[in-house]
């Protein structure tokens, strides 16, 4: 995977040329996670779908090109949380596009965003960019926690829930047994194992609380510390094979979605 910050301008433009180069935009937020991880997670997420998608594209006759991670994002629900940084949906979709925008100006033509921040609020806010650059003629995907569009979201497999020691794999969420894990094989010097070890599992349907209108996790989870799910039953290894299945179905996805555009146009039917 190339890193496009560290090319030089005439490197970056060949790169722009190449028909197949595909730009890889981590999308990341600075938010709570917890008493036990980092304000970075969704930052460090987003970074590491990168890396596991990657190679897929790679194989497959792609130019991975990863461009800088924009750690900023729309995160509402943690708004009232110390140290997290919430821009407005508005903000945080013209910072999209404007970076799509000025990597297309010199040749670039397909994008990942490679999301892995689940607030409702920042998925609109990706949802708004992708329909203000439709008309750009660029292919714009997003690859992890993405706005619905009626297809099975490979973050939510039931493969990588069955991957959990959790009792109630659909009740994990933000800074449970999952993101601790991943966490844990990607970042292990930055949880706080003590802390993780002496939390209480918190069994809440925040989906169910999401439709029904909640907008903050105190709501979800009144006197609630910042997590869901259990976790103390995190592990590494979890981690590791819960992004390795992820970056394998995640890729196979956008290898589908890269070869089917653009959409060849119908020869006219003779009459």
């Amino acid at each position: 995977m190339i890193r496009l910050a560290e090319c030089t301008a005439p490197e970056a433009r060949r790169l722009a040329q190449r028909r197949r180069s595909v730009v890889l935009l981590p999308l990341g937020a600075v938010e709570q996670h917890g008493p036990h991880l980092p304000l970075a997670v969704d930052w460090i997420g987003a970074e590491e779908l990168a890396r596991r998608i990657a190679p897929h594209l790679a194989r497959a006759g792609w130019t991975p090109v990863l461009a800088p991670s924009l750690p900023y994002g729309a995160s509402p629900l943690a708004e009232a949380w110390s140290g997290t940084v919430s821009l407005s949906v508005a903000t945080t979709s013209r910072v999209i596009v404007e970076v799509v925008r000025a990597l297309a100006r010199h040749g670039f033509r397909r994008f990942v965003l490679t999301n892995y921040q689940a607030d409702p609020g920042h998925l609109r806010a990706i949802a708004r960019a992708r329909r203000a650059l439709r008309r750009a003629r660029l292919q714009v995907l997003v690859a992890g926690f993405a706005p619905a569009d009626g297809r099975p979201n490979p973050m939510l497999d039931r493969r990588v829930q069955a991957l959990l020691r959790s009792p109630r794999p659909a009740h994990e969420w933000h800074s449970g047994e999952l993101e601790t894990a991943m966490m844990l094989a990607v970042a292990p010097r930055l949880v706080r194992r003590a802390e993780a070890r002496r939390l209480r599992p918190v069994w809440v349907d925040w989906a169910a609380a999401l439709r029904r209108g909640a907008r903050s996790f105190e709501q979800i989870a009144p006197d609630g510390r910042g997590y869901f799910g259990w976790p103390p039953a995190a592990r590494a290894a979890t981690g590791r094979r819960a992004m390795a299945l992820r970056g394998r179905l995640i890729g196979a996805a956008l290898l589908e979605d890269l070869a089917a555009w653009p959409a060849r146009p119908r020869r006219a039917t003779a009459r």
